[in-house]
Formats: C-alpha cells, structure tokens, sequence
C-alpha cells in the first residue's frame, strides 16, 4: 500500500500545482487563456530547430538534474501543444531511456545503485522475471518508475531490441497524457482539471491498490 501511494504522490502535487497557479492567476489578474498559450507556442515556433532540440535536451538530462517527467512533459504540451508534445516527448523518453541503458550497462551495478537509492537488486529481479510486460507497463504507465526501469534493464543487460520496441510503442502513449494535459491546462476551469484528475486517478491510481495487481506489478508478495 506505501508503494503505492508513493507512486501516486507525482499526481497529487501535480494537481496541487495547477490548482494552485490557476487561483494565483485569477487572484492577480494574470492571463491564462487559449491566447496566451498560442502566443507562447507562436514563441516556441519561431526559435526554430532551437525549441525541440532544447526540450529534448531537458528530458534527456532530467534524472541527473532532479526534474520530474511529469512536469517536463507537461511543458511539452504547452510549448508544443497536445500532437507536437506526444511526439516530441515521446522521442525524448526513448532517447533518455536508451542513454540511461548504455549508462547503466557501461558504469556498472555500483553505479545504478547509487541512482537506485538501495533499490538495485529489487529493480534487476523485476525487470529480469518480468520481462517486456513488466517493462512495457512501467513504461506507459503515466505514474510508472520509468527512469528506474531503464536502469535496471541496462543492468542486467536486458535484449536492447525488446528494450527498444517496448521504449518506441510505449513512451509516446505516456507522453501522450502529459502532453494532452499541458495542451489544454490554461482554458480548463479549476472544476474541470478537478474532473480531469479523478479520471486520471480512476484509470491509473486505483488499480494500483488492488492486490493482484500490485503482486504482479510491485512484487508485494
């Protein structure tokens, strides 16, 4: 049950976040609206190659930085609205997901411990049982380790072409969450991002405190 919360907790402060800057917004008259957004992306447009290439720099670079994905992919939907955030976040998490396999695979199991906090040999077992189903949910999952699940299959020196297809199918469907998200933040109302978060929890938090799944997912038993 702690696992569980534990991965649920990106959400909850996700939503604090936007709630929070949507009422600071509307309390200190700031425009947050769909023109807004689209003067920003004009912006983001206008640097050219400049844009993506930045934007995937910073998803790349995210674990040694301490940046979330959440939010990183988030910013992608704003910078590049819902279709240019899924592909270019999507790029960009098979790109550092395959950086942080030839990382891990070259540095050793000294090293992924340290970014593993402890957690190598729990991380390696999952992902040598679990294989490309396990790798695969962690990787679409929206709330799901992704970075630790590179790790650990670079690790244990998981079949890079199994890594890789599961990397090119499934990322851009997470991306595709936060990009969608971030595409649409600032012309939802406070009630809508609140109906937006309960499905979100609804389809990804709750299954995650059922048993079965947890057993089979975060190996509980």
């Amino acid at each position: 049950m702690a696992r569980s919360i534990r991965l649920a907790m990106p959400l909850f402060i996700l939503v604090a976040l936007i709630v929070g800057g949507r009422a600071a917004a509307n309390h200190y008259g700031w425009e947050l609206n769909s023109e807004s957004l689209e003067n920003f992306q004009n912006w983001i447009g206008s640097l050219g190659w400049m844009g993506p290439a930045a934007f995937l720099l910073l998803v790349i670079s995210r674990l040694f930085i301490g940046l979330s994905s959440h939010i990183v992919l988030i910013l992608g939907g704003l910078a590049f609205g819902a279709v240019g955030g899924t592909f270019w976040g999507g790029l960009g998490l098979t790109l550092s997901g395959c950086v942080h396999y030839f990382l891990a695979s070259y540095l050793g199991s000294d090293w992924v411990s340290e970014q593993l906090g402890g957690r190598r040999e729990y991380w390696e077992r999952l992902i040598d049982k679990g294989g490309v189903p396990a790798l695969f949910i962690i990787n679409v999952h929206p709330l799901g380790p992704q970075s630790l699940m590179t790790l650990a299959a670079g690790a244990v020196r998981f079949d890079f072409g199994k890594f890789l297809a599961v990397m090119v199918v499934g990322a851009p469907i997470r991306a595709s969450v936060y990009a969608v998200t971030g595409g649409t933040i600032l012309t939802l109302s406070v009630g809508q991002i609140l109906l937006m978060t309960l499905a979100i929890i609804l389809f990804t938090v709750v299954p995650l405190f059922l048993p079965r799944t947890r057993r089979w997912l975060l190996r509980d038993s």
